[in-house]
């Protein structure tokens, strides 16, 4: 995920959203009425980024403040202002859709499951899926917001802004009913064919804030991974202003267990590899993006390399590994591309914060040393 580019120049991961081929596309509904046909390249809760199939040609960016909802080609979706809710965009690239039936969110935030549906101008004809006797029913389509088909493609029965306030109010129905958790732990097991979302080992039952403050503690680890690719997305973009790319600097580091943490780099070309302390590496990334003009970074498979396990030193270590794709384009053309297996070791660790005055020692996750597993050119 972190790789010299040229003569020592350095990538780390944005660890923004990669985009599996689909022959449908994804859809973007803008607040102006807008419906903008697209393959979303990365979406996080500050913007979506975008290219349109038919356009050979650069990619295109959407503030989040331009966004009413978004649509993946395999029937996801999420509402916007996402509130800094990264897990949730993680879970619109990564997390297939797995509907069994077809889905009718109605107007006062019902989500029934059908089968047998058909439409005509006036109403829906279904029978409900978990009748034991189904009979065929009917409602007007004056009470229906939004048809979610088990196929992925999705029609819009009401307006596009009553029908992003149904899906929103029905996200957790929806997700329960299709078996979609949209939290970066259920990608993990997905992505390692784990099925078990919950950690049930004896350091789990043995931690003092017990097995489900142990699981909190397992996303969250995830989770800071995730926000470590949104500040060095903003470091390594050539366009963002010296000054912001400073200021994220200092919060990326705010992430690791210490100023000590190591990146490891390597040189594609001659395989040597490097090891730097994670600020005079954050330092050199900032330098990456005036070679290009303009950066695609994407990641895939995050997921529990290793879980947590409790060490000699009462601290908890565990191993995130991922799949990071790096493009530098000129003249929107790419110039230079790889492909980097990571692994960042994580450890839950005890740590001391001043509460009103007081010293206490809470529990909390943090980023350690990352390495490489493998890299190669696109």
């Amino acid at each position: 995920m972190f790789t010299t580019l040229r003569k020592y120049s350095l990538v780390f991961a944005s660890l923004l959203i990669s985009v599996l081929p689909t022959v449908a596309q994804d859809i973007v509904y803008q607040n102006n009425g807008k419906k903008v046909d697209c393959k979303i390249i990365e979406i996080n809760p500050q913007k979506i980024k975008y290219k349109i199939p038919q356009n050979p040609g650069p990619a295109y960016s959407m503030d989040a403040g331009d966004v009413l909802m978004a649509f993946s080609s395999t029937g996801n979706y999420v509402v916007y202002p996402l509130n800094g809710d990264n897990a949730q965009a993680a879970g619109f690239m990564h997390i297939p859709a797995n509907k069994q039936n077809d889905l009718i969110i109605t107007l006062d935030n019902q989500v029934i499951a059908v089968i047998e549906l058909s439409l005509n101008d006036k109403e829906v004809k279904f029978k409900k899926a978990d009748d034991k006797k189904p009979k065929e029913q009917k409602l007007a389509k004056s009470k229906i917001a939004v048809i979610l088909y088990k196929d992925g493609h999705h029609e819009l029965i009401a307006d596009p802004a009553a029908a992003a306030a149904s899906l929103k109010a029905t996200k957790t129905q929806t997700d329960q009913i299709t078996g979609v958790d949209n939290t970066l732990k259920t990608d993990a097991n997905a992505n390692t064919g784990n099925t078990n979302t919950s950690n049930t080992s004896d350091d789990a039952v043995a931690f003092p804030g017990g097995p489900e403050e142990f699981e909190k503690f397992r996303n969250k680890a995830l989770i800071k991974v995730d926000e470590l690719g949104t500040y060095l997305a903003t470091i390594v973009d050539p366009k963002t202003p010296a000054e912001k790319a400073n200021s994220t600097i200092g919060l990326a580091v705010t992430l690791f267990v210490n100023e000590d943490a190591r990146v490891e780099v390597s040189n594609v070309n001659t395989g040597i590899k490097n090891k730097y302390k994670i600020r005079d590496y954050l330092r050199r990334l900032k330098l990456v993006g005036a070679d290009y003009q303009e950066v695609e970074v994407s990641y895939a498979d995050i997921s529990y390399a290793t879980d947590f396990r409790k060490g000699p030193d009462g601290n908890y270590y565990g191993v995130v590994s991922f799949v990071q794709t790096f493009k530098g384009l000129v003249d929107g053309k790419v110039v230079y591309g790889d492909v980097t297996q990571r692994n960042v070791t994580v450890i839950l660790k005890l740590y001391e914060k001043a509460v009103d005055g007081e010293t206490k020692k809470l529990w909390d996750v943090f980023l350690a040393d990352v390495g490489i597993e493998e890299t190669r050119k696109l």
